[in-house]
């Protein structure tokens, strides 16, 4: 289903954030992360410890690593999940938060300034 310009602040999503390797610097992008996720009628974020193959990180002091999981009202998913980060500073934060708000383009643009790439549980292994 798509949706118009003037509904996609209502798109549901399910944001995950892992905060196993977050540095103490990390608490006021994650605070960001959460007021924008509040303002997001049918968004939802829950924080983690690692996230194991859905991040990248693998290493101490990497900064806040972030999965959004685009779904339904009823938290099905309705698309592939993307991997965000590292998300470092509170321009790193703004950029999801904008992102999120914004409804999360139909045409896969990451938020601007970070990396973004599909989950690897999703990409094909080659033999």
């Amino acid at each position: 289903m798509r949706q118009g310009a003037s509904d996609r602040t209502t798109r549901p999503f399910t944001l995950v954030v892992c905060t196993a390797c977050a540095p103490a610097s990390a608490a006021r992008p994650l605070e960001r992360l959460r007021v924008a996720v509040r303002g997001c009628p049918h968004g939802v974020m829950v924080t983690s410890g690692c996230l194991g193959l859905l991040s990248t990180c693998r290493r101490p002091a990497a900064g806040l690593f972030a999965v959004v999981q685009p779904c339904t009202r009823r938290r099905e998913p309705s698309g592939p999940p993307l991997r965000l980060g590292p998300i470092l500073t509170m321009d790193d934060a703004e950029a999801v938060s904008l992102w999120l708000q914004a409804g999360m383009p139909d045409d896969g643009t990451p938020p601007a300034r970070l990396p973004a790439r599909r989950s690897p549980l999703r990409t094909a292994h080659l033999n």
